[in-house]
This record gives C-alpha cells, structure tokens and sequence, in this order.
C-alpha cells in the first residue's frame, strides 16, 4: 500500500469523513479521508471509456498517495453508501519537488460524476477552496503522478462540461501503441551506434539497461540535461524499481541518453502505464526518452529507442505505450500508431 501524502490542515470547511464501516450512512460531501476507492474506482469506470479503466490501488497510488494531493480541495460525494462524484485535486511540484508550474497553478487530476449538476457543483467547492489560497490557474491533468495529459478527445461529455465550465483548449498531444511481439529494430540501431566516432577516445557508442553503479551518473546526466520533472520522475521510479528500469546510452563510459521502461512487473506504474487495464496482461511502457543535446541529429535517439523496445521485447512485453507527446512521425517510424488523443486544458482563476 502506498503511503499518503500528509493531510494539510487548512481545509477551506469541515468536510464530514464517517468509516469504512458505516458507508451505509454517508450522505453529502466528504473527504478522502477514508475513501473506499474499490467504489470510487467503479464509478470511474462507469464514467470513462473502458480504454481509460483503472483499478482500486492505482487510483489511491495516484490521488491520495501523491505527494502533492490536496486533501482540502478534493472531495467526494455519496449517495446511501455510494460514491456518485468526486474531484481529486493536485498542487503544483513547485518549489518543493521540481521546478515547473507555478507553484499558484493546481491539476484537476481527476473527476467523475453520474450527474452534470453534481459535478458542477464538486468542481465549484474546489475551484472556492483554491481560490482562497490565491490560486490564478487550474489544469486539467498533467499532474504530479498523472492519469491524463489532458482532457480525452473521446470522452465529449467532459470535453464539453470543461469548456462550459470556462477552460480553455491548447494544443493537442496523444499516446501511441504497438504490439512488440513482431517488432524488429530500425537499421539505425547498428548504424548509428557503429558510426558514432566515439569523441571522448574510449570507444563507440552502446545501449545497456543500468545498474546502482550507474544512478549517480544517472542523476547528473538528468541534472543537466533533463533537470525538472523528468529529472524527477525518473529517479523516483529508480528509487522504487530499481536501475534497470531505465536504458542508457553510452559513449565509451559516458551516459549521453536515458529511457524510461516498465512492464507488468512494475510496482507503481507511470505515465501511460496507468492504462494497464486496457494494454493487457503483458503491457509494456516507453518514456520519457532523450539524449544529451550534444548528441541530437546523429541517429542516437532511434538508436537508443530501438535498443529499448528491444529490451522490453526480451522481458516479454506485447502491447506497449508512449504516452504524452506530439512526435507521431518520429514513433511511427518504429510502427507506433495513435490511439489516444488528448486536448489540454487550462482554466485561468485569477
């Protein structure tokens, strides 16, 4: 079970809790104090599309178990026992885990409602509550252990209750899948890795996945080349992982490039491996993927992309995701092909 984020104690008005042995008797708006989130993850999925079903554990890992889940701005509301709406809300990483988004902007990490007046009503408690705080701008999504990185596309009933609601669309990002049981590598693997003249005099370039003596070089790679919440998110998930759940691209002893991997293994899945439900029994996930800028335009990057669904090939990985991006030439080069698409949203509060 994964920790909890530590209750804050500035809650903007008491909010009942009850017990998870008298839900019978919860009405009205609570907490997520004792959350029964086996219910929760069911109403979820009865508001989402089966593509975006998550589980009971992953919605606790990811909403009160977050470092930055504001317990005084989320809330949920029951009916005789059951759950019939709730809004999980997010503070900015800034400045205490990374840097970011300013540390006034909050994620609206998650909602789900039987009734269009219910969540309005549960998104205007959290909107008064962060408000309070002087909060100037509301996300959809791309939180801190994120579900979305915006609003689905396919899901028109929230689409549409966002914008009415005043968020504003940006521009649109997706995920993308393939199945790597016949995946066969680029010809840029061997010839980018054989070609690169190995400045540093120790040899030409490879791919391996990392092991402990090699997380310091990991953290100063992402210090300086990737600092923020790559930077973070990739050491919290070596932190719980282990180091081989990244790839890393060397010169010679030098790591000029990492990538995330997971699979079904992974304790606490990340990114587009939230879809899990969706993916299969033996999913397998990529990402965030970069080399060092000085190594950008040399075929490096489909090198050590290729080397990394190789890998999670070899742990028995089938359907696989890349989530969170815009690049679908440069993935489909690999025959990734688009299945989610999202449209970020941003309300401004202040």
């Amino acid at each position: 079970m994964w920790a909890s984020a530590r209750r804050p104690t500035h809650d903007a008005e008491p909010l009942p809790t009850g017990s998870f042995g008298a839900c019978a008797l919860i009405a009205g708006r609570t907490s997520f104090e004792r959350a029964d989130f086996a219910k929760l993850a069911e109403l979820w999925d009865k508001f989402h599309s089966p593509r975006f079903r998550v589980d009971a554990e992953l919605l606790q890992a990811n909403t009160v178990g977050s470092p930055v889940f504001d317990w005084g701005a989320s809330c949920i509301h029951w009916d005789n026992g059951v759950p019939t709406g709730f809004v999980a809300v997010k503070r900015s990483p800034a400045p205490g885990l990374y840097s970011g988004p300013d540390q006034d902007t909050y994620h609206l990490s998650a909602i789900a409602f039987l009734e269009p007046a219910l969540g309005v009503d549960l998104l205007s408690y959290s909107k008064r509550v962060i408000a309070q705080r002087g909060a100037f701008a509301l996300l959809f999504g791309q939180d801190t252990r994120h579900f979305f990185p915006g609003c689905p596309c396919d899901l028109p009933v929230l689409c549409n209750f966002l914008t009415v609601e005043g968020f504003e669309e940006q521009p649109e990002v997706f995920d993308l899948e393939r199945d790597l049981q016949n995946y066969h590598p680029s010809p840029a693997l061997e010839t980018a890795l054989a070609a690169w003249p190995g400045g540093s005099g120790q040899g030409k370039a490879s791919v391996r996945t990392l092991t402990d003596n090699d997380v310091a070089a990991l953290a100063s790679h992402l210090q300086s080349e990737f600092p923020g919440r790559w930077q973070y998110d990739v050491l919290q998930k070596v932190g719980i992982e282990g180091p081989e759940t990244v790839c890393g691209l060397f010169e010679g002893s030098e790591l000029c490039g990492f990538a995330l991997i997971q699979d079904s293994t992974h304790k606490l899945p990340a990114g587009g491996a939230v879809w899990r439900g969706a993916l299969g029994s033996h999913w397998g996930s990529l990402g965030p993927i970069g080399v060092a800028k000085s190594r950008r335009g040399t075929g490096l990057g489909t090198a050590l992309l290729s080397a990394s669904l190789l890998e999670l090939q070899r742990r028995g990985c089938r359907q696989t995701i890349i989530d969170w991006t815009t690049l679908d030439r440069f993935y489909g080069a690999q025959g990734f092909e688009v299945t989610r698409r999202y449209k970020p949203m941003r309300l401004q509060l202040g």
